[in-house]
């Protein structure tokens, strides 16, 4: 049996961190070593961060932080949060997906030099962690883009697996520290640059038996969390504070030395009950003295958005309630987050830890991929069990004048993936109708109501059927959704009527990316 070299990636909105494990124990997929794959000098990370100047090029990573990387302002900082967007660079329009690619791919060629001089090993296999937030429209792009960079001879990229990057950091501390031979369960709360996620995520060392019979050993029961709600927007915080304190007008120069000097001061305050930063303001500098106290008051309504999402995972799973909650994430060190943890889960005092919250997420990728490496569940069912977040569905019209319509629910939310749905049938409204279009939607909460399309839900890709002639009102159609191993959410579209015409589905449209 073949061991693949699988690379885990952490692909973050800040930095960005690459490893590889080795000596995992290839029957119980636990222990093994973590070793980090990024160059020695990086030790807070690779920045994932792309530069473009007419004067430079393009820079990635280390590179685009550099006094060469001017001006500052075309830095592009956050990519996740801006997939399928574009931005107006000295006179340029450069795409944020491929700004995407280009840190990915410095990343990998990081990785596989370090990878080659240590373990005289290289590989173009990446497992691929992802916001916990994402809809299945916004994983597949990631993994798209990811599938574009090459190593430096020009061998593609292949994702080789994805795991929400919540369940990858509990991935990382049940594979390490769970050594029992009882099931354990834990909550991770991940609260990073950002996005804010959290992920329940159960170990059984013993082994479980699908349906299907195949044993899995890791189940990701649930994965939430807020898509912009990150260490940026306690920035921001920061930021409003201290420009309050300046009292005066900022030139832009000075407004963008106060956003640095905001990031550092909410830093310095995770271990300091007060601080003093300076901000040159025409000429002078100025005192901005600002205290913990302060900075937690302004900030608590953001901390209370994340407790409330954490009180809604645990009441959604009465019966599977964690041992202990992981905090992982930069924003998660924060002396506010525990105690106010603390005070809203009396029941976990002395249980909820800090773990690894630069590389837990890295780690648990790189696990993750390295108990997949074997050629024989490459392809067959994963080992850690993942499932769908919300409610998936196809949009349907009760009538030709209903301007709504309702969503009609293919994969609930839950279902273990990979899932092969099943064909439902529909039929055309419309005389003369040569095409079918079939938008695919999904929730945006637990329980949405199939009637509220607009708030509830989000169209996130589209097929169309061509009949190939103008058909009349009641003409049949069928659909179904797939999902499989690694995230990837498939529409295929048939006319029944055709039995030996190949159903579409080349023609997806992935949209609402950013």
């Amino acid at each position: 049996m073949e061991k693949k070299t699988v690379v885990g990636l952490d692909f973050g909105n800040f930095n960005s961190f690459a490893s590889y494990i080795s000596d995992i124990d290839a029957e119980t997929r636990m222990g093994g070593i973590a070793n980090d794959l990024i160059p020695p000098h990086l030790l807070e990370g690779i920045p994932s961060v792309y530069f473009y100047s007419e004067r430079a090029g393009e820079l990635c990573g280390e590179e685009a932080v550099r006094s060469k990387a001017k001006p500052e302002k075309n830095r592009l900082r956050y990519l996740k949060r801006h997939l399928g967007e574009t931005i107006m660079l000295d006179d340029k329009e450069v795409s944020y997906d491929r700004a995407i690619t280009k840190v990915i791919q410095h990343c990998i060629r990081r990785a596989n030099k370090q990878l080659e001089a240590r373990f005289l090993i290289t590989t173009n296999l990446v497992s691929l962690s992802y916001p916990a937030t994402y809809t299945c429209a916004q994983r597949q792009r990631l993994i798209e883009l990811a599938e574009e960079a090459t190593l430096e001879d020009g061998t593609k990229v292949e994702v080789f697996g994805t795991i929400a990057e919540p369940a990858a950091a509990a991935l990382d501390y049940l594979a390490e520290f769970a050594k029992t031979d009882k099931d354990t369960t834990i909550l991770t709360y991940d609260l990073g640059g950002g996005t804010f996620d959290l992920a329940l995520v159960a170990a059984y060392p013993k082994g479980r038996k699908r349906q299907t019979g195949e044993t899995y050993y890791y189940d990701i029961i649930n994965a939430r969390g807020i898509s912009k709600l990150g260490g940026v927007e306690f920035d921001d915080v920061m930021y409003k504070l201290l420009a309050a304190k300046a009292n005066t007008s900022l030139n832009n120069n000075e407004s963008d030395a106060l956003k640095k000097l905001a990031e550092t001061t909410k830093v310095e305050l995770s271990t300091s009950f007060d601080g003093l930063p300076q901000l040159a303001v025409g000429g002078e500098y100025v005192d901005l003295p600002v205290t913990r106290e302060e900075f937690e008051s302004a900030s608590r309504g953001l901390l209370l958005q994340t407790i409330e999402e954490t009180k809604k995972i645990l009441q959604a799973h009465p019966n599977q309630q964690p041992e202990i909650i992981l905090l992982t994430g930069g924003a998660s060190q924060m002396p506010m987050v525990k105690n106010e943890l603390v005070q809203s889960f009396p029941e976990y005092k002395g249980k909820i830890i800090y773990f690894r919250p630069s590389r837990a997420i890295a780690y648990g990728a790189a696990r993750f991929g390295a108990a997949e490496g074997d050629d024989d569940v490459r392809s067959g069912m994963s080992i850690v069990q993942q499932r769908t977040i919300y409610d998936i569905g196809v949009r349907f019209y009760n009538s030709v004048d209903d301007k709504v319509g309702h969503i009609f629910t293919y994969i609930s939310a839950g279902t273990p993936i990979p899932t092969n749905g099943k064909y439902y049938t529909s039929t055309t409204l419309h005389e003369r109708q040569r095409f079918s279009r079939f938008s695919v939607y999904e929730a945006n909460k637990s329980n949405p109501d199939e009637e509220n399309v607009y708030q509830d839900y989000q169209e996130i890709m589209y097929v169309k059927l061509d009949h190939e002639d103008e058909v009349p009102v009641g003409t049949k159609s069928e659909t179904k959704l797939s999902i499989d191993k690694l995230g990837r959410l498939t529409i295929e579209a048939r006319d029944p009527s055709k039995p030996d015409k190949p159903p579409i589905k080349n023609s997806v449209a992935l949209k609402n990316l950013s």
